[in-house]
């Protein structure tokens, strides 16, 4: 089964060891989104942070597993944010509702569960996005 993690997954994971068994669960394929690397990344302000990030990163590199989006996905979510502008203007404004598309639209291209924490951003987005698979953990799970 391949999945994919949602950046507060790793943040929770970081800050005080939630989700373990999730993130070294066997059985499964991990991959990363290059959105939530970008996410990951511009939240480090420590060198020791920056190692635990670059440790973090090495192994989705050296297996080939950073997704990335091609041109026909931002296709579909300039279609996504057209459809839902109406509904929900204020959110579709905000970037951090904007990488959780990317993020959806990443695990959608590879046919991947999404794990995350975010259960209001992605139950909006899996109303449009309806074959996106979805678990979600609560932040005080490990």
């Amino acid at each position: 089964m391949k999945v994919m993690f949602d950046t507060n997954i790793y943040i929770s994971f970081i800050r005080n060891r939630s989700h373990a068994s999730e993130l070294v669960r066997g059985g499964t394929v991990k991959y990363v989104s290059a959105i939530v690397l970008m996410e990951l990344w511009a939240g480090a302000k420590t060198r020791k942070t920056e190692r635990l990030l670059s440790q973090l990163q090495r192994p989705y590199e050296s297996a080939d597993r950073i997704v990335t989006l091609n041109s026909q996905h931002y296709i579909i979510a300039g279609q996504f944010f057209s459809d839902l502008a109406l509904k929900h203007r204020e959110l579709c404004k905000k970037s951090d509702f904007v990488n959780d598309v990317q993020i959806a639209l990443t695990a959608l291209s590879i046919g991947a569960t999404l794990y995350t924490e975010n259960v209001i951003h992605f139950e909006i987005i899996r109303s449009k996005l309806k074959s996106l698979k979805l678990e979600y953990l609560t932040a005080d799970r490990g």
